[in-house]
C-alpha cells in the first residue's frame, strides 16, 4: 500500500493511464479484484472519477441503476459498508446481489471518500471470493480512500468518462451515461410534478421493471419517445 500511496502523490497530471496502474496496484494489496472511486453523494449518485476493471465499472452501474447496493448505502450514512457474502446480504438489496452474483462478483466492500465529517463520494472494492478483509487490508482501504480522496478533490475538475474500461453492451458510456440519467429524472419531475429523488425512483423502478438498461430508458425519455406521465 505504501506503493500505491507514492504512485497516487506522483500522479498530478490526472493522467488515466496512472490512476489505472494504482488502481490494478491497489487491489492486489487489498486483495479484491477491483477498486473504483466516485465523487458525488446526493440521490441522482456518484461520477465515477478513478479506478480500472470492467466488471467494477459493471458493479458501479448496477448500483446506480438499482439504487441499492453497499456503495449506496455507504454514500447515505457515510460510514464503511462491508459486504463479504452477497448471497447472504440478499434481503437487505434483493436486486443487486443477484445481479451483482451474474457478473460473478460475491464480495463488495464500500468506504467514504470524506473531508472531517462531510462525505464526498464512495470507494467501492470488489471480489469474486466470498469472506472478509483482513485486518491489515481494512486498515489500507481506509488510507487508500483517504489518499484518493486528496488526489480527486484536489485536481481541478472531475470529470464523467475518466475510466479505461469497458461498459457492457448496452450501456452508454460514463461520459454520457449519468448526464443523460439526470436530463431525464429532471424531465420526468417535471412531468409527474414529484421531486428529483422520487423522479429517479420512477425512473430506475421502470427500468428494472422492463428488464432494460436504464440509459436506453433515460435515452427514450430525452428523446420525448417516453412520458412518465401517461404511465
Amino acid at each position: 500500500m505504501t506503493t500505491v500511496l507514492a504512485m497516487l502523490d506522483r500522479n498530478t497530471g490526472q493522467l488515466p493511464g496512472d490512476d489505472r496502474a494504482a488502481a490494478e496496484a491497489a487491489a492486489g494489496a487489498l486483495g479484491v479484484d477491483g477498486v473504483t472511486a466516485g465523487i458525488g453523494t446526493g440521490p441522482v449518485g456518484s461520477a465515477l472519477a478513478w479506478g480500472s476493471g470492467a466488471v467494477s465499472a459493471q458493479v458501479d452501474h448496477l448500483q446506480f441503476t438499482l439504487g441499492q447496493g453497499p456503495g449506496t448505502d455507504c454514500a447515505a450514512t457515510g460510514l464503511p459498508v462491508l459486504a463479504p457474502d452477497l448471497l447472504a446480504a440478499q434481503s437487505r438489496w434483493p436486486a443487486f446481489s443477484p445481479a451483482a452474483g451474474a457478473l460473478g462478483v460475491r464480495a463488495v466492500f464500500a468506504f467514504p471518500l470524506s473531508i472531517g465529517a462531510m462525505s464526498v463520494g464512495t470507494m467501492l472494492a470488489n471480489r469474486a471470493a466470498q469472506g472478509p478483509l483482513a485486518d491489515g487490508e481494512y486498515a489500507d482501504a481506509l488510507t487508500l480512500a483517504s489518499a484518493i480522496t486528496v488526489v480527486l478533490i484536489g485536481r481541478r475538475s472531475v470529470r464523467e468518462g475518466v475510466l479505461d474500461v469497458a461498459v457492457p453492451a448496452g450501456w452508454a458510456g460514463p461520459e454520457t451515461y449519468r448526464a443523460e440519467v439526470h436530463q431525464a429524472t429532471g424531465m420526468i419531475s417535471v412531468q409527474l410534478g414529484v421531486g428529483l429523488a422520487e423522479a429517479l425512483v420512477r425512473l430506475r423502478a421502470y427500468s428494472y421493471g422492463q428488464d432494460r438498461p436504464i440509459a436506453d430508458v433515460a435515452a427514450d425519455v430525452v428523446a420525448r419517445r417516453l412520458r412518465f406521465d401517461g404511465l
